[in-house]
This record gives structure tokens, sequence and C-alpha cells, in this order.
């Protein structure tokens, strides 16, 4: 895979459609039209594909928690736009013949690229959604525009969804032989990750990254540079991938409360098992299998 997960995708969001007051009406009048559901991050899954649902074929007892949602047009024949893609948000998940509901943390790095892309969007656009029924500046209500991306109050504000940034970060040893994880306090025992924080406000990535690893390992790191991001609506983070040496491996430190033990581990102690490391569907094990592979044993 040579993006994270859920950094992959095939809908194009035709911003500029959504933007019409009936753009979602109308697309519902279009047969070619599918509709996504989503209950909190789970949606139905039939075949190892999401359900996607004609306008005429949505189950008539199920109420949507607002208004149905642009997510983008499909791919169509020869790169031609396709059909509208609609996100609906229900409370609980319903009976839908032959699928089960699958959360996206499950089945994220199992769908094809126009699934997972589009099952992201309407998961975080859905988080947004049932969270923002009011303007943060006064309280006032907010209804929705532009085919439901937008909230404005009252008072005629604009409010749009929110995204947290958060770098993870794979740190290792200069000869590249060992690499660094730890143990979250809130983690059954034996499991293991990157280390990974929230930007803080006016500080920049690389920034985040030093003062992170420093924060919760004791380590001080050099040479910070980009691996790749994805979406992580959990509920609204961008993870942003970083790799990073430590050139006094010897001083590591957990800082006892969020992170309660930090080891280096080499690439044949991953591979035997040593400990439990994140799920598929995660960037930090997309950059774990990318650390692993460069180092792969000889034929």
């Amino acid at each position: 895979m040579q993006v994270p997960p859920l950094a992959r995708s095939a809908l194009d969001r035709d911003h500029a459609s959504r933007l019409a007051p009936d753009a979602v009406d109308r697309a519902l009048e279009d047969p070619s039209t599918r509709v996504i559901a989503v209950a909190g991050d789970r949606a139905p899954v039939r075949d190892g594909a999401l359900v996607r649902f004609a306008p005429d074929a949505l189950p008539a007892d199920v109420e949507p928690l607002v208004p149905l949602s642009w997510l983008g047009r499909a791919a169509g024949a020869d790169g031609a736009a396709g059909g509208v893609i609609l996100s609906m948000l229900v409370a609980e998940p319903f009976d839908v013949p032959g699928a089960e509901w699958r959360s996206l943390r499950e089945v994220g790095a199992d769908l094809d690229d126009a699934d997972a892309g589009a099952l992201v969007q309407a998961v975080a656009l859905g988080v947004w959604q049932r969270e923002s029924h009011h303007s943060p500046i006064d309280g006032s209500p907010a209804d929705f525009e532009e085919s439901g991306w937008v909230r404005r109050d009252v008072n005629g504000a604009a409010h749009f969804p929110r995204t947290d940034p958060a770098v993870i970060v794979a740190i290792h040893d200069r000869a590249d032989e060992r690499i660094l994880l730890g143990h979250n306090a809130a983690w059954p025992e034996g499991r293991y990750s990157l280390i990974a924080g929230f930007v803080d406000p006016g500080e920049s990535l690389e920034a985040a990254v030093v003062r992170e690893v420093r924060e919760e390992t004791g380590l001080e790191v050099v040479e910070p540079h980009y691996l790749g991001s994805q979406p992580w609506p959990f509920p609204r983070s961008l993870m942003i991938g970083f790799e990073c040496v430590a050139d006094d491996p010897g001083t590591i430190r957990p800082d006892g409360v969020e992170i309660l033990d930090v080891r280096w581990f080499t690439r044949d102690e991953l591979r035997a098992g040593a400990v439990q490391l994140p799920g598929r569907t995660s960037i930090a094990s997309w950059i774990l299998d990318a650390w692993l592979a460069r180092g792969a044993r000889p034929a």
C-alpha cells in the first residue's frame, strides 16, 4: 500500500456542486445517486464492500439524524464524473439484508480505495454534524448549508468541520537497527505503538515532533522528516507521520502518566511478536510496516 489505509480515495468531492442550495435534493432525484449509511463509525458491509443504497431503496422507517449530506461524485467510465455519493447519518444500525455493520477501524484497510475514502469522509463529517448544533461563539442555533458542510448561526457566522492535527513519530537509533515504541496507560497490557500527540496552537509540525517525544519519552531527537498522513475520525484527528533519529538512545524515560513504558525493539523482535502492535487501519501500522520492510532479511 503506497499511502496509509485511510488516505485512499477515489471520490471527486466536487465542492462547487455541493454549494447549490438544492444540490442534495437534485441528487436524490437522480437514479445514479448512491447513499452510504453510517451509525457512529459503522456502516453496512456486504461481500467486502460498502452497501450503497439507491435513493428509492432507502429504508422508509429510518429517520436520519441530520439531512443527507454530499460526499462527492464516484469515478465514472474513462475518468468522467459518475453519480453523486451522499451520506446518511443514523442513530443506530438498521437491518440490511446480507450485510453486517462494521466499524471503520475494522474494515478500513480491507475496503477498496473508493469505499475507504467514502467511509472515512462520511464518518468524519458525521462526527462534526452530531456535535455541532450551536454556534461556538454565542450558543445560538446553527442550521446546515452547503449540503451538510457548513452550519450558519442566526447572526450569519459560518462554522466549518474541525480537524485536530496530531503528529505520530517513528523514532529510531542512528544505525536504524532499533525503533522506540511506547505503552499508553489506556491500552491493554502488552500493546505498544509509536509516540504521538496533538500539535499545539502556534506550533510547527517539526517542533511538535521534538516536543512530544521529549515530553513522553525523555529523548531528544533530530532530523524529523515527513512520511505521510491520514484522517483519523476518532473523533476528528489528522494523523501526520514523521520519522526522526535519537542520537542518545539510552536516555529514555516514560512520562509515567500517559506513557507507562518505552522500549527499544529490533526488527527481529517485532517480527517474532514480542508485543502487540497497532491494527492495520492505523497509520502507525503503515509506518511500522515500512520500517520493517527496509530492513528485510536477505533472500
